[in-house]
């Protein structure tokens, strides 16, 4: 597919400016968040808009939803997309009162999170604006599912993962190449979870049960409807204020 103009302005500029590509992209994104924060910080439609989308109890969010954000539920995320209920940096505090959420749906978004602050924060937001029972359904990449993988050197394992050992992108030639894109994919990951990472961290932001689920399995049924595309290599977790 050939290059767009931004693209191809993109591969010209980062050839010229005086760091990597990572930091390019790292220093791209923070801006954006930058003028996102700063829009819900000033901008009064901006506010008004994110204070009509929380008012009430018994709220389902959906944060870092993408295009797939559902019907009645508050859906978030840092880029636009016409499903979108507010433009949101969920690194910040979560624009939601105290125990007024049911239910919150994170697929995909814990590990593009630093490990050592932003996760612990994002999550203790998480609790305090659950309900009492209210249930975080956390979806992050299984690092232990690609570790088997890797160790078993077995083609059959691979492909329970998505992958054919035999037929890799050209970019991924090897299999450590598929456990550095799970664990980094090119700086964007910040930490590579399993399941005995993630109920530690989890339980230090103050929740007091966490269940490991499978694909479209959840204690709540309102969270059972998990992305297909994830399905072959994720770990799912309910985890119980």
């Amino acid at each position: 597919m050939p290059k767009t103009l931004k693209q191809k302005l993109g591969s010209s500029l980062i050839k010229k400016v005086p760091f990597s590509r990572e930091m390019f992209d790292a220093i791209r994104f923070e801006l954006n968040a930058m003028r996102i924060n700063t829009n819900n910080k000033l901008n009064p439609f901006a506010r008004r808009r994110i204070k009509n989308a929380t008012q009430g109890k018994n709220l389902s969010v959906n944060i870092a939803a993408g295009p797939f954000g559902q019907k009645k539920w508050v859906n978030i995320d840092m880029f636009q997309h016409e499903n979108i209920s507010f433009r949101f940096d969920c690194r910040k505090k979560l624009p939601f009162q105290d125990a007024t959420v049911k239910r919150i749906r994170a697929e995909h978004v814990l590990e593009h999170l630093c490990i050592r602050d932003e996760a612990p924060f994002f999550l203790r937001q998480c609790f305090r604006i659950l309900e009492q029972g209210g249930v975080l359904r956390i979806v992050v990449p299984d690092v232990e599912k690609y570790m088997k993988a890797y160790v078993s050197k077995d083609n059959e394992v691979w492909k329970t993962l998505g992958w054919d050992l035999t037929n890799l992108p050209k970019d991924m030639p090897t299999d450590i190449y598929l456990i550095n894109h799970v664990v980094r994919q090119d700086g964007e990951h910040k930490f590579g979870y399993d399941f005995a990472s993630l109920q530690d961290i989890v339980l230090k932001a103050g929740f007091k049960k966490v269940i490991r689920q499978e694909w479209s399995q959840s204690i709540d049924s309102e969270l059972t409807n998990d992305l297909e595309n994830h399905r072959l290599y994720s770990l799912y977790v309910d985890c119980i204020k």
